[in-house]
């Protein structure tokens, strides 16, 4: 039987990404008999309503060719249904594709996908109507998300969003926040408040934290608490160097939700997009995507994982890799 396959790309990912992922498709996909289909996403599409229309039409994979935000957003189309995603990974951080060891080289993630494949299914967070997958935040990344101007973006790269963070982090001020861990009700006056789903980047900023999966059935909390003027470049400092102070940060785990308010309004960030504003609540959807991934893991190099780029896109809010990248 004929291999049916939809694929989402998103045109804009990567650098001159577009045709070379193009040109792997046609040529493994048509030597092995892969009857398939490319849309190419604007910025005016919502991905995850296409992949929920074209789910009637009864295809055998679901593939999003794209960063961080494409593959966010396309899951979200998914969820609910038996069809399994394949990721060939063309954005900025591919943070999903770490998780997953899914080879970063365009023409080795196509391969998998018609070569040898195991499939796994992993945990997603809902948040409101939308499913997502990495992380969710408020404080400073949130803040600096939708702090950088699109000009300043253009002219300068990477280094606007690590100035934006800096100044960010430094009038950011402590806020008392009501953070609710599966029906548990906690204060705290704090600068940042985290929820992960996908353990790579909380690895990479918290070295000595829990060790966090995306497939483990729980979101871990982190909060970050700055008291002191002096607890501000020192938590700058040690984000950088991957070293945060246990007194100024620490993980709650939580099996079913978390939810957080707050006497002002704050932005909210998931998966790189603010999306709204507190309250907030997140839910755990545990194994509700299945993945296509390598038989076995794939050894990925330090200077490849490049953990100094990773902190910074946190710091920014994963504005980097916002916007379906």
């Amino acid at each position: 039987m004929v291999m049916k396959v939809f694929i989402v790309l998103n045109p804009a990912a990567g650098k001159n990404s577009r045709e070379p992922i193009r040109e792997a498709i046609n040529r493994y996909f048509t030597s092995s008999q892969v009857d398939y289909e490319i849309y190419e996403t604007t910025k005016e599409d919502k991905p995850g309503d296409i992949v929920r229309a074209q789910l009637k039409h009864k295809f055998d994979l679901v593939v999003a060719a794209g960063g961080d935000g494409t593959v966010s957003a396309v899951i979200d189309g998914l969820v609910g249904s038996s069809v399994p995603l394949g990721i060939i990974p063309a954005g900025t951080g591919n943070l999903l594709a770490h998780e997953l060891n899914i080879p970063l080289a365009i023409e080795d993630a196509v391969a998998l996908i018609t070569g040898a494949h195991i499939f796994r299914k992993i945990d997603t967070m809902r948040i409101g109507k939308r499913v997502y997958i990495l992380n969710a935040s408020l404080g400073i990344s949130a803040s600096v998300a939708g702090g950088t101007t699109s000009k300043n973006k253009n002219r300068f790269g990477r280094i606007a969003y690590f100035w934006t963070a800096v100044t960010k982090l430094f009038t950011l001020r402590s806020r008392y926040l009501g953070v609710t861990v599966d029906g548990k009700a906690l204060k705290y006056r704090a600068v940042e408040v985290a929820i992960f789903n996908c353990g790579i980047l909380a690895n990479v900023l918290y070295p000595k934290g829990p060790d966090i999966r995306i497939d483990d059935g729980h979101l871990d909390v982190w909060i970050v608490s700055l008291e002191t003027l002096l607890d501000y470049p020192r938590y700058l400092f040690e984000m950088i160097t991957g070293r945060p102070a246990k007194h100024l940060s620490h993980f709650i785990n939580s099996e079913k939700s978390v939810s957080i308010t707050s006497r002002i309004s704050l932005p909210v960030q998931a998966d790189g997009d603010i999306i709204g504003t507190t309250p907030v609540k997140i839910e755990i959807l545990p194994g509700t995507v299945t993945v296509l991934v390598p038989e076995k893991p794939i050894p990925v190099p330090d200077h490849n994982l490049d953990r100094n780029r990773i902190r910074s896109q946190y710091l920014s809010g994963f504005a980097q890799t916002s916007r379906r990248k």
